[in-house]
C-alpha cells in the first residue's frame, strides 16, 4: 500500500456533473432484458413479477434509476459538460493540469484528456488514468503531488459510458451500471487539507471483473462478446469489502485519526449493502455515508467524483473530516481523507 500526503491548503474550487438525458427505471431495465437473462425459467416474468423484482433490487442495491447514453453520445461528450460546469462553478478557466479517469474511453487508441483539453481550450498537460473505478482516487493523489510541485489548479474528471460494455443478458449488470461524468477543479483553498491518499493494486485479481477481448478489436471477438464486462461476480462481492477496509485503514493511520472521527463518508457508489458493510467493518455510522445510488447507480471512475460534487452541494460543511474510498477492476483500491473547507 502506498500512502501519500498530507497536502495542506488543497481543496475543491469548483465541481460539475453530467448525465445523459435518458433516465431508465429498474422496471424499464428489467422489461428490456432478453429472454436468456432469466435463465432456465419456463417464461419471462409477467408485469407483476417484474414490478416485484424491480422493487427488490431497489431495496438490496439501493438503485432506483440510472442514465444511459444514446448511440450518439460519448464518454467525451459527458466529460466536456462536467468539466465546463466545474470551471464555471470555480469562476476560472485557468488550469495547469488535466487528469481524466475512465474505463470506457471514446477511442481505444487515443486519450480522452487531449480532446477534452482542446475542447475546454486548456493550454496545459493532459493525461488519462486507468485503474478501474479507483482511477479517480489515483488521479486525486497525482493532483495533490503535482499541486505541491507547482501546478496551481488541477482539473480532475471521471467519466464513463458503462452501458456500452455491460452484458445485456446479466440482470445485475443492467440494473447496476450506468453512464455519467463528474469533474473537480482542485487547487489552493485555505484551511482545506487532504490528509492522505492510499493506493494499492493486485493484478492477480484482474479476473474478477474485466473484458476478455484483446485489442485491437476483431470481428470474431466482437461476435463472441469479448468487449463486454465479464468475470466472477460472486468472487468480486466477497473480495471488495476487504479492499475498501484496507485502503481506509491506511489513510486513517496516516492521518492519525480513528473511524469514529469521520464526519462524512463519500464512497464509490457500488451497492447499498457493500457501502453499509464497509461502514460496519470500520465502525462508521451508516448515517454518515452519502448515497446517491438511487439516482445514478454505478458510474465507475466517475462514481465518487459525482458523489463528492453532490455531497458538497447538499451536506458537507467546513471543518468536517470527509472520507472517500473506491475499489476498481484490475484490481485496484484507494481511499482519501479530507479536512473540508
Amino acid at each position: 500500500m502506498l500512502t501519500v500526503g498530507p497536502f495542506d491548503d488543497f481543496g475543491v474550487l469548483g465541481a460539475g456533473t453530467a448525465f445523459p438525458p435518458r433516465v431508465v427505471s429498474n422496471l424499464e431495465v428489467l422489461r428490456g432484458l432478453p429472454a436468456e437473462a432469466w435463465g432456465n425459467r419456463a417464461r419471462v416474468p409477467d408485469g407483476e413479477q417484474l414490478e416485484f423484482a424491480a422493487s427488490a433490487m431497489e431495496q438490496t442495491l439501493g438503485v432506483r434509476e440510472r442514465a444511459w447514453a444514446s448511440e450518439e453520445q460519448t464518454t467525451l461528450d459527458l466529460a466536456k459538460e462536467a468539466g465546463a460546469k466545474a470551471l464555471l462553478d470555480a469562476g476560472t478557466t485557468a488550469v495547469d493540469l488535466l487528469i481524466v479517469a475512465s474505463s470506457t474511453p471514446h477511442r481505444w487508441t487515443s486519450t480522452l484528456s487531449a480532446p477534452l483539453g482542446a475542447w475546454l481550450q486548456l493550454k496545459c498537460p493532459c493525461f488519462d488514468v486507468r485503474t478501474g473505478c479507483a482511477a479517480g482516487l489515483f488521479g486525486l493523489a497525482q493532483a495533490g503531488l503535482f499541486h505541491r510541485g507547482g501546478a496551481e489548479r488541477v482539473l480532475l474528471v471521471g467519466t464513463e459510458t458503462f452501458s456500452r460494455v455491460m452484458p445485456r443478458q446479466s440482470k445485475m449488470a443492467a440494473v447496476s451500471l450506468a453512464d455519467g461524468a463528474g469533474a473537480l477543479l482542485l487547487g489552493r483553498r485555505e484551511g482545506a487539507r487532504l490528509r492522505a491518499v492510499s493506493m494499492n493494486t493486485n493484478g492477480d485479481l484482474a479476473g474478477l471483473v474485466y473484458t476478455s477481448g484483446a485489442l485491437p478489436p476483431t470481428h470474431a471477438e466482437i461476435d463472441r462478446g469479448g468487449y463486454v464486462l465479464s468475470g466472477d461476480a460472486e468472487g468480486l462481492r466477497e473480495t471488495v469489502p476487504a479492499k475498501y477496509e484496507a485502503a481506509i485503514r491506511a489513510v486513517l493511520e496516516r492521518a492519525g485519526v480513528g473511524a469514529g472521527d469521520v464526519d462524512a463518508y463519500v464512497p464509490h457508489q457500488t451497492s447499498k449493502d457493500i457501502i453499509h458493510e464497509v461502514c460496519r467493518r470500520l465502525g462508521i455510522p451508516t448515517a454518515r455515508a452519502f448515497l446517491n445510488l438511487h439516482r445514478h447507480a454505478n458510474i465507475g471512475a466517475a462514481g465518487w467524483v459525482v458523489a463528492l460534487a453532490e455531497a458538497r452541494a447538499e451536506v458537507l460543511r467546513a471543518g468536517q473530516r470527509v472520507l472517500i474510498a473506491s475499489v476498481g477492476g484490475g484490481m485496484s483500491w484507494a481511499a482519501a481523507l479530507w479536512e473540508w473547507r
